[in-house]
């Protein structure tokens, strides 16, 4: 189940926090490091006070060091949500028993029912195998070392890579066949399902790189030039070949992300939203608006292009509009008649015409 916005934002946050090179990763490793395991909740006093049996107040100015050695007790070390204060040492955390738990080990079962009972994060760190579990509600993560993540997020960037490439000869392909109206609603849907693969492998990434910490900067780098200009792509792409009544495209998009990982390999489910929805309409060309393709002409402004198609209608009819015609639409002078023109005879011979020419 995809938790809701609020979760995951709550989620990636306390991610954050405990990335290689903050304070309370700083923490986590120390205690790590002593081999002698260690409980670590993070909330306020009124939060958490109603679940400690026993334990030491401290009002503590919060200090990775400081953190480590306490946690020394076995107990949980307790500190404030701004990481300014520790609360608590050696407390003794007595959450309702009744709350299920699927951990067999006494630290792992208290952090998790504790998490559960008050919603705030509890980190547990097994003193045999030196796994830290980070718990937070019904929500369960291995905080693992960046140098296990970073082979992951290497593999997930080839595989990104790999798909530009395929992206960028479907829209290769795609050019020849707009200008001549032999666009097939199956390979409009063969594009968008590659945009939406990739940008929600964008989003996988994002949340790995959350845990890398100071480690993300290289991969993060080569995650932005491999998604560039994609989403821009895709939004254009849905201008020119949503059928009928056009809609807004957040809308278009909102409705296409909405779909199952499966139904997203479906060419019908995918075309559903800019409405393809008979049988007859998934056998028949679809003409080409050209926004994708005016959009690459240098210094032709959307405004401008919005224009051309409301007046021509689709992009082999403006292809065909010769440069006086052009100049009677608003915005379009003689320079800017002919770079169209240019423009897109290079675009109908293959040049510039996938993600290159963004």
């Amino acid at each position: 189940m995809v938790p809701k916005r609020d979760e995951r934002d709550e989620r990636d946050e306390i991610l954050e926090r405990t990335a290689p090179g903050t304070p309370l990763r700083e923490a986590i490793d120390r205690i790590v490091e002593l081999g002698k395991g260690g409980l670590l909740v993070v909330a306020n006093r009124e939060t958490i006070a109603p679940l400690v049996a026993a334990g030491f107040s401290l009002d503590a100015p919060f200090t990775p060091e400081a953190v480590s050695e306490l946690a020394k007790m076995d107990r949980a070390v307790i500190v404030d949500e701004g990481l300014r204060t520790i609360l608590y040492a050696n407390a003794h955390l007595v959450p309702d028993p009744t709350l299920p738990s699927e951990e067999t080990g006494t630290r792992h079962r208290v952090a998790e029912q504790a998490a559960r009972q008050v919603n705030r994060p509890v980190i547990a760190v097994s003193e045999e195998r030196r796994k830290v579990s980070l718990y937070l509600g019904d929500w369960e993560h291995e905080i693992r070392d960046p140098l296990t993540l970073l082979p992951q997020s290497s593999q997930a960037l080839l595989i990104l890579d790999r798909h530009r490439s395929e992206l960028r000869d479907l829209l290769g392909e795609l050019a020849p066949l707009e200008f001549e109206r032999r666009v097939l609603p199956y390979h409009v849907a063969a594009v968008i399902q590659k945009m939406i693969q990739m940008l929600e492998l964008e989003e996988e990434l994002n949340r790995l790189f959350v845990e890398l910490g100071t480690f993300r900067e290289l991969p993060e780098r080569q995650l932005r030039g491999l998604v560039h200009g994609v989403r821009q792509e895709l939004e254009l792409v849905i201008m020119d070949f949503q059928k009928g009544r056009r809609r807004p495209v957040p809308e278009i998009l909102e409705e296409i992300t909405s779909l199952s990982r499966e139904e997203r390999l479906s060419s019908e489910a995918i075309l559903r939203p800019l409405g393809f929805r008979d049988e007859e309409d998934l056998e028949r060309p679809v003409p080409s608006r050209g926004f994708r393709l005016l959009s690459k002409v240098p210094r032709l402004p959307m405004s401008v292009i919005e224009r051309l198609v409301e007046e021509l209608g689709t992009l082999d009819q403006i292809e065909r509009t010769n440069h006086r015609q052009l100049q009677k639409i608003k915005g379009i002078a003689e320079v800017r008649a002919r770079a169209i023109k240019s423009g897109l005879q290079r675009f109908r011979s293959g040049y510039a015409t996938s993600l290159e020419g963004l």
